[in-house]
């Protein structure tokens, strides 16, 4: 196989030998040009004088009179002639969206040399188009007439309105962004080209700054690009190549053909190129499918290492012969990870964007940081999970380490969801950082402090860093890189604005933002050696041996790209502007003359179908396979990954001497106390009951936005306490019960001192509550309503005492003594018997058959409420009889009675069941110290649901 450039860059060597630097040849990119002077250096064998290379894009710039126009300048400038044209009030901020497509679309239409005059025909009558027809084709009027009749009448249609009130002022917004542009001697690029066919139509004397061209591997023409080839083909000085030669492209049933006899007619070559010379046997392709994104960059690592084992690769151009094409630039990192080491050298011609710097993620969250303000006392508040992003942040974090940590701490710890701005300034850096911006303006002065701030710690570092023999300082050197693109580009887009009379902060960010997304930084390395690793389009014209092309599925490569526009497909067909048929054609082009030449195609695709992905291989695989089998031996196979989870051996803790000496912390004597609590954590799961008892672990504290049900447990148990201390050893009779229910702004304060010192955890400030808290507090105050309610049926009763607090030592046998406390929520006296009472916010069960089902812990449901109950019935001195109870919050609401039962009947007395109570908890506690017994997992799985250590057990 003789690469396509090559034969060009033999044929015309052969003619002018070391005259060839008089020509001057037009590539669709660089990457070409490049490749072709390397081609025409190895067939001169000896130094030459290289011919001028530029790209189809920078003749039309060397033959204009404009030069390129900042983007969002010209944004700027249509909103300011959209806002005289509609004399509407429409905001920047709302325009934007809809100028990004006008300005898409006058680049169409101007880059395809439509009448924009009459495209953006002014029609309230269908009638009006038999005024003039006379530059309208039958296909042009029969499109309009078409698209009209089905788009009118409007009335009674407020879209079509607005459609139509836009259209009517199109051309006159076209016309008047041009003369505005022209003023200034700019043009978006497709004015440009229409500017430059126009004068070669017209046949207009250019001064032309070569003396011959030679067009070389361009494709999809548009009529600005072919009425200047006319004009200079016209003149004798243009001479052209295309690469057809594929039998695949040129199949007329293949849209990749598409234009080839259109382009072969009107511009033929003048030479003939050196013949090809056909490889014997068929190319090989190798579908594979990989369910997974990262998983196809693995594979790269796979078959690289294939293709050096058997010699596929290398040679002096260290495997310049190989190219990883990459639809999904996405994939980029990955795969530049996945190259094996023994590949050198890797040119990657798509650089690396701005965007996946870390100066780009700092900036994204700032702007949401922004974006999510409130007003508290005052001044303003940040939303805590973009302050926790912003102070996580590594260039944040780089400035103000120590005083980021115990401001984390401090949200944590006080479970702060709005963080007002005098409380995070604990540092200049910070306090800047969460400074509240109010315009545009401020936000540009803004971005440029906190830019230069991190650059002046950066080369801080950098310079530190320089005194370590070990230092690295590449990365450092990359990221201040990316910190002076960023404030160049926040100069430039402030200078861009400033004839806005009006943006919101958002605006600001999102133009930021697109204006750096086309911000990249290139890779170091030698541009004809090593790997080639590039897009789709920067493959034009250039041959390979091995090709590897990732993310080959439908959607992806071709890519399905709606785009938004102003004009009606319909209209765009008439007058010829881009479809989607246009844009399939130009991929089928790309794909069929990539793979034409090599020998050897990889096509992996991601096989999963979840969310937006498929899993459906590309359209093109199909094709080769169905339609050009004959051509290729065609492999499919699929990688897999074996998922199944590994046989997990279980973990258990032997107790042995260091163990045996953290148990006796609850020994009498020690310092800690087992509970209800634990005891039942045990029965669950002795493992659980090991990390957390003995060892103290827990889960980290995060903020909770909103009020989980652990909390507001708390906060209920709170106010039934406040409401019952008042009476403690009193009598309670229904009308003291139905007047505090009556009684809302007690409550009220009440469920404002609850939430302040368990949920805001600042006691000392009970505040009004708002939004969802109000809403919570509200949920709140019908649950102690109907608690009230509930307790009028048991009236009069004599209230005891809330969170009743108890610790002894409990003497277990001869040789255990444990430490013990508990804290019953409620103590009455009804009816001449104690009840002990517990709050449960969830639910559960009121009855038991035996003792033995309490401490049954390979039970689904086991009643551990009960268990607790009779916990605090055993250690509470009473002379009277006890009845152990629970309130179950989600039962209140209808009668029941909550006394625990035994076989259906009432625990009027737990004396009864103690016992045999105390038999099965003295035995759980000889098991807990008994050293032969390790602390193992439990085997009720449904118990690790919400473990916090179900990770360590790998449940």
């Amino acid at each position: 196989m003789i690469p396509f450039l090559y034969r060009v860059a033999e044929t015309f060597y052969s003619e002018y030998l070391n005259e060839v630097y008089r020509l001057t040849f037009v590539f669709p990119n660089k990457r070409a040009g490049v490749f072709f002077q390397k081609y025409l250096a190895e067939i001169a064998g000896k130094p030459v004088f290289s011919p001028r290379i530029i790209t189809i894009q920078e003749l039309f710039e060397s033959l204009s009179v404009y030069r390129i126009a900042d983007r969002t300048e010209m944004l700027v400038m249509l909103y300011g002639e959209y806002i005289r044209i509609s004399r509407s009030e429409e905001s920047f901020d709302d325009f934007l969206y809809w100028g990004e497509i006008l300005l898409n679309d006058f680049n169409d239409l101007d880059k395809h040399l439509a009448d924009a005059r009459q495209l953006f025909r002014n029609i309230h009558n269908l009638k009006s188009m038999d005024d003039d027809l006379s530059y309208l084709t039958p296909e042009q009027v029969d499109a309009i007439r078409r698209f009209w009749a089905s788009f009118m009448p409007y009335e009674g249609n407020e879209t079509k309105q607005e459609f139509l009130e836009m259209w009517q002022i199109l051309f006159e917004l076209y016309t008047a962004l041009r003369e505005a542009l022209q003023l200034k001697g700019h043009a978006y690029e497709g004015m440009m080209f229409r500017e430059v066919a126009e004068r070669a139509r017209r046949k207009e004397e250019m001064e032309l700054p070569f003396s011959e061209l030679v067009f070389v591997g361009l494709n999809a023409l548009t009529p600005s690009e072919t009425a200047l080839m006319n004009y200079l083909k016209g003149m004798g000085v243009a001479d052209f190549y295309w690469d057809y030669e594929s039998p695949l492209v040129r199949d007329k049933k293949n849209r990749a053909s598409r234009w080839i006899r259109e382009h072969q007619l009107h511009f033929p070559s003048k030479r003939e190129l050196v013949p090809d010379k056909p490889e014997s046997g068929k190319s090989a392709i190798s579908l594979i499918g990989i369910p997974s994104g990262v998983g196809q960059a693995k594979i790269v690592n796979r078959l690289l290492t294939q293709l050096l084992c058997e010699n596929k690769i290398g040679g002096s151009d260290a495997a310049l012969n190989t190219a990883i094409v990459l639809p999904d630039e996405k994939l980029l990192l990955p795969v530049l990870y996945s190259i094996p080491q023994e590949i050198e050298k890797i040119n990657v011609t798509m650089g690396y964007s701005l965007q996946h710097s870390a100066i780009a993620s700092l900036t994204e969250n700032l702007a949401k940081l922004h974006h999510n303000t409130r007003e508290m006392d005052g001044e303003t508040a940040f939303y805590f999970r973009f302050v926790l992003a912003v102070l996580n942040h590594p260039l944040v974090t780089l400035i103000a380490r120590a005083e980021i940590e115990e401001l984390k701490y401090f949200i944590q710890q006080h479970n702060r969801v709005l963080i007002k701005a005098s409380e995070l300034a604990v540092h200049p850096f910070l306090k800047h950082i969460f400074s509240p911006i109010s315009n545009w303006q401020e936000t540009s002065e803004y971005l440029k402090i906190i830019l230069s701030e991190i650059y002046r710690h950066l080369t801080s570092e950098k310079e530190a860093d320089k005194e370590e023999v070990a230092g690295d300082t590449r990365s450092i050197d990359l990221e201040r890189e990316f910190v002076v693109q960023y404030y160049k580009s926040i100069i430039r887009l402030q200078e861009t604005l400033t004839p806005v009379r009006e943006i919101s902060v958002d605006t600001f960010f999102r133009l930021f933002k697109r204006l750096t997304q086309n911000l990249s930084v290139s890779f170091s390395g030698e541009p004809l050696s090593g790997l080639q690793v590039m897009g789709v389009l920067e493959t034009r014209v250039i041959d390979f041996e091995n090709l590897i092309i990732l993310s080959m599925n439908e959607g992806v490569f071709p890519l399905k790209n709606g785009s938004n526009s102003f004009i009606p497909y319909t209209l765009r067909k008439a007058f010829e502007l881009p479809t989607y048929e246009h844009q399939e054609s130009t991929y089928a082009y790309h794909f069929y003359r990539m793979i034409s030449r090599a020998k050897r195609v990889y096509m992996l695709y991601d096989t999963r179908n979840e969310e937006i992905q498929s899993g459906e291989v590309s359209r093109y695989f199909h094709q080769l396979k169905y339609l050009y089998g004959d051509y290729f031996r065609i492999e499919e196979r699929t990688v897999s990954y074996d998922v199944s989870a590994p046989q997990v051996s279980p973990v258990s803790v032997v107790k042995r001497a260091e163990v045996m000496s953290k148990l006796q912390k609850f020994r009498a004597g020690g310092d800690a106390c087992l509970s209800a609590s634990l005891v039942n954590n045990y029965i669950n799961c002795p493992l659980q009951f090991y990390f957390s008892a003995v060892e103290g672990l827990s889960e980290e504290k995060e903020v909770q936005e909103s009020v989980e049900a652990d909390v507001f447990g708390t906060m209920y148990h709170a106010i039934m306490q406040q409401i019952y201390n008042r009476y403690r050893n009193k009598t309670v009779v229904p009308d003291t019960l139905n007047a505090i229910a009556q009684n809302d702004e007690y409550l009220t304060g009440l469920i404002e001192q609850a939430f302040a010192e368990h949920y805001f955890r600042q006691k000392e400030k009970p505040r009004e509550l708002t939004g969802h808290h109000y809403l919570i507090g509200e949920i709140l105050r019908d649950y102690v309503k109907q608690t009230l309610r509930f307790d009028t049926a048991f009236t009069p009763f004599e209230y005891i005492d809330s969170e009743h607090r108890f610790r002894s030592v409990y003497q277990v046998s001869d040789e255990l003594s444990v430490n013990v406390k508990g804290s019953i929520d409620r103590i009455d006296k009804v009816a001449g018997h104690i009840r002990i009472i517990d709050y449960k916010s969830g639910k559960g069960e009121l009855k038991f058959k035996d003792i033995d089902q309490l401490f049954d812990g390979s039970r689904a449901n086991r009643p551990y409420q009960l268990l607790q109950v009779f916990f605090y019935a055993l250690f509470y001195n009473s002379s009277f009889p006890v009845s152990p109870a629970v309130y179950y919050l989600r039962n209140i609401f209808r009668e029941h009675n909550p006394t625990v039962t035994f076989e259906g009947e009432p625990v009027t007395d737990a004396s009864v069941h103690l016992p045999a109570f105390t038999e099965k908890m003295n035995a759980v506690l000889l098991e807990i110290f008994d050293q032969n017994i390790p602390f193992t997992q439990t085997q009720n799985e449904k118990n690790c649901e919400w473990c916090a250590f179900k990770e360590i057990c790998r449940r």
